[in-house]
C-alpha cells in the first residue's frame, strides 16, 4: 500500500509537471500574446513533444498584442 507521504509526493510532482508542461501557455497569457489561445491549444495537444513545446515557448515569447 502507498503511504500518505508517497501520495503527497506524487501529487506535488504532478502539479510541478503540469506547470512545466504549460509554461508556454502561461508565458503567452502573461505577455498577452495575440495568439495565446492558439498557443494554449497546441501546447495542450502536442506539448508532450519537446520540439512543439519549444516552438510554442518561442512563439509565446515573440508575439505580443
Amino acid at each position: 500500500m502507498l503511504s500518505i507521504v508517497s501520495v503527497i509526493a506524487v501529487f506535488i510532482a504532478s502539479i510541478i509537471g503540469l506547470i512545466i508542461y504549460f509554461i508556454p501557455s502561461i508565458v503567452a497569457f502573461k505577455r498577452n500574446a495575440y495568439s495565446r489561445w492558439g498557443i494554449f491549444f497546441i501546447n495542450l495537444l502536442f506539448g508532450w513533444t519537446l520540439l512543439i513545446w519549444l516552438v510554442t515557448l518561442i512563439w509565446a515569447c515573440e508575439g505580443r498584442k
